[in-house]
């Protein structure tokens, strides 16, 4: 009976997301395993797995700002379940780096099989939204933030289970999908409180919105309010944490003009800033071409028998990565050191002069640039990747319009996810100083961004 089973066996049998998601694990566990011991693509993935090694550890607690984590306290207890499925893995003979790896691709996969289950459940399941799920997933860039193990896999499965309990509670409130909000909202509070802080903001003004909209649900939005509250009240950090931010930008002064690249405050010694900054040694050199070529000829030369050192190697890309790094340092005082810091920085913007706010905001979602050097062979290469960026965009704006145009229907989550947009990429305008980093932080726009094109459509009215 087997044996005749196997034999009807069909490929064609299986539907678009068996494909999808077979791939997308497999893919991303191989490019893992490949990867070993390299961190330069990512060099915080040596902290956290420093930081993984010690949480299971009788006494250990994250201290205030520490190496990657910010300023979140986030709690052991937390950490420890967070990190459990890796905890096990390790514990069966992988190593704790690609442990790691393997838990951030899969929280990626579940924050992306929460995406498939909003479209379906709005009908939205269409071609549109299946080539945006794939263009969006294999990314370069994205594809390599889901398979190292960073945070950003924790913030797309938190921003994408939050989405998809408001998409479940828009008719009814029940315990399981309030109970399953108010986890997620936990769950960022204490990843990154700043993005919660922007989802707190889009939750308050949504409601305020709605209440209006629908008087009726007056209990329910106020139910939805102490569901969003909540984390204040169970991490004690957040609300100072709020309060000197926005002391900080209120007071923030504009050092731009005194040659501080970043407009951050802070003189960096490369900056021109700096004192005796290009009148130095002569002799004294510094890497310039940003430091992932750098950091990676090095990885690759430190462990020259591992699988992706041979394959580099044999395929002469180790060669030119040496020729590249070694062009990349000059003298510290030539005058090319402070170009290629104005190229791999971008300019904090302050509240107080609105148009820098644009400015900033228009360079965090469109850099690097296509078809200009921006500074590092690796953001250059990045740069193949912003048609797919512009078709990004094209979406929310296009999905937004139908959304106004009452095309789409207008619910807690597309407003909330739309709201969300608009206060991150503002926040970035103020924040973001590395176009690396900022690269890696702008990828949280992509689970927003289709939420929103994945909008029920509007029903016509019964007459």
């Amino acid at each position: 009976m087997q044996l005749a089973n196997l034999r009807n066996f069909k490929f064609s049998n299986f539907s678009f997301y068996h494909y999808f998601f077979t791939a997308y694990i497999g893919l991303h566990v191989t490019f893992s395993i490949l990867l070993g011991k390299i961190t330069a693509f990512a060099p915080d993935e040596a902290t956290y797995e420093k930081l993984f090694s010690k949480f299971y550890v009788s006494g250990f607690k994250i201290m205030p700002n520490s190496l990657g984590f910010g300023d979140e306290m986030s709690p052991i207890l937390f950490l420890r379940i967070l990190y459990l499925p890796a905890k096990i893995l390790n514990m069966l003979g992988l190593s704790e780096l690609i442990s790691l790896r393997m838990l951030a691709i899969f929280y990626s996969t579940l924050a992306t099989f929460l995406l498939v289950r909003i479209a379906q459940s709005n009908g939205r399941d269409d071609r549109i939204f299946r080539m945006a799920l794939v263009g969006i997933s294999f990314i370069p860039s994205l594809f390599l933030w889901s398979s190292l193990g960073l945070r950003e896999s924790f913030l797309y499965l938190e921003i994408a289970a939050i989405l998809y309990f408001l998409s479940r509670i828009k008719y009814e409130i029940d315990i399981p999908n309030l109970l399953g909000l108010l986890f997620s909202l936990y769950c960022l509070s204490v990843t990154k409180n700043y993005i919660f802080v922007l989802f707190l903001f889009a939750f308050i003004f949504t409601l305020i919105v709605f209440s209006f909209i629908n008087p009726k649900r007056f209990i329910a939005h106020i139910l939805l309010l102490g569901i969003v509250l909540m984390p204040l009240a169970m991490n004690h950090q957040l609300l100072p944490a709020i309060s000197n931010y926005f002391n900080g930008q209120v007071n923030k002064v504009d050092t731009l003009a005194l040659g501080d690249l970043n407009n951050d405050g802070r003189c960096e010694p490369l900056e021109p800033c700096a004192n005796g900054n290009g009148n130095g040694d002569p002799l004294e050199y510094v890497a310039t071409g940003g430091m992932t070529v750098h950091y990676l000829i090095d990885e690759l030369e430190r462990d020259p028998n591992t699988i992706i050192a041979k394959i580099s190697s044999a395929l002469g890309i180790t060669s030119k990565l040496e020729d590249i790094s070694k062009s990349a340092v000059v003298v510290k005082s030539d005058k090319s050191v402070v170009e290629n810091e104005k190229k791999l920085s971008l300019q904090q913007a302050g509240l107080k002069k609105p148009l820098q706010v644009l400015e900033s905001s228009a360079k965090f979602l469109l850099v690097p640039f296509i078809f200009v050097d921006n500074g590092s062979l690796f953001l250059n290469i990045q740069s193949i990747e912003t048609p797919i960026w512009l078709f990004i965009y094209g979406l929310f704006f296009v999905g937004l319009y139908q959304v106004i145009r009452r095309r789409r229907e207008f619910d807690y989550a597309v407003m909330i996810a739309t709201l969300f947009a608009l206060e991150f990429v503002a926040i970035s305008a103020l924040t973001e100083i590395n176009v690396g980093t900022a690269l890696r932080h702008r990828s949280l726009l992509l689970i927003p961004i289709l939420v929103i094109w994945v909008a029920r459509k509007e029903k016509p009215a019964s007459t």
